[in-house]
């Protein structure tokens, strides 16, 4: 009578046991089943990015990376994450998962695109020349690594248009800073401000004006020929210029202005004579 209860105990355990193993089986079946491929889930972020959706767009891509860290597709997951951060506007986490992917991949196929993003995620923060220059700065420094370290591609091209129009706000905060020193009576420390101009952003915008109010500084410091100089120099390079035409009154002696006109002033003189 016993042995045949611990028979019926014995096969009671053993189907007891298969029923666990076949529904274990049957779970990790459907986990597997339940759990998307690389490409289905970059395609999902891909989608998600194309509608807008930047939030879940940056979920997805880190999903690729995080669960297929080995595959084809997760460090272009890892850069379209910060770009789908940078589109949200959400720049500094944008500017950290970059820095981390350059740091990670020093010569990966997509670092150069890395570093362009970089670039642009400074040059995003860049609002006006009255605001703090630094994120300007920085900008110009990682497009001017493009330019030198990627000279034949299209980020270069795109870089040295965006190096043109961040110096012309470098400058044009230069020159307000040096305004609000002659605004003061400060024509010294003006005049320091406006050779830095002259010397670090000769192709902008602003020379005109620097040139102008140069001269300004120097009437203002009783430095009539410097004045002069610096008129002739304004109205050598730039005869149609407002500030050309302004000029014309700004120095009493016009005479001797007349006479200094047919000289031909160019640039490297004048930094020869300041600097």
């Amino acid at each position: 009578m016993i042995e045949l209860i611990n028979k019926k105990l014995i096969i009671f355990k053993i189907f007891f046991l298969a029923f666990i193993l076949s529904n274990c089986t049957n779970t990790k079946s459907d986990n597997k089943i339940s759990q998307p491929s690389d490409i289905e889930l970059y395609s999902k972020a891909l989608a998600s990015l194309k509608k807008g959706s930047f939030s879940s767009a940056t979920l997805e891509f880190d999903n690729v990376f995080l669960n297929y860290p080995f595959s084809s597709l997760s460090s272009k997951s890892e850069v379209m994450s910060a770009y789908s951060l940078y589109q949200k506007n959400d720049i500094k986490k944008a500017v950290a998962k970059l820095s981390s992917f350059i740091e990670m991949n020093p010569k990966g196929e997509l670092t150069e695109y890395a570093h362009y993003l970089l670039a642009m995620s400074y040059y995003a923060q860049i609002s006006n020349e009255d605001r703090d220059p630094s994120t300007s700065i920085k900008s110009l420094k990682y497009f001017n690594l493009i330019i030198t370290k990627y000279p034949n591609t299209t980020y270069a091209k795109d870089a040295k248009l965006k190096i043109q129009l961040i110096k012309n706000t470098l400058a044009k905060n230069e020159l307000n800073v040096a305004k609000f020193y002659l605004r003061k009576g400060a024509p010294g420390s003006s005049i320091k401000r406006f050779k830095s101009i002259l010397q670090d952003y000769q192709n902008t915008s602003v020379i005109p004006e620097t040139l102008y109010r140069l001269s300004e500084a120097f009437l203002m410091l009783g430095l009539n020929d410097e004045a002069i100089k610096s008129n002739a120099l304004l109205d050598y390079n730039f005869p149609k210029s407002e500030w050309t035409k302004l000029s014309k009154t700004l120095l009493k002696n016009k005479s001797k202005l007349n006479q200094q006109k047919d000289d031909e002033f160019s640039i490297i003189n004048f930094f020869k004579d300041f600097f």
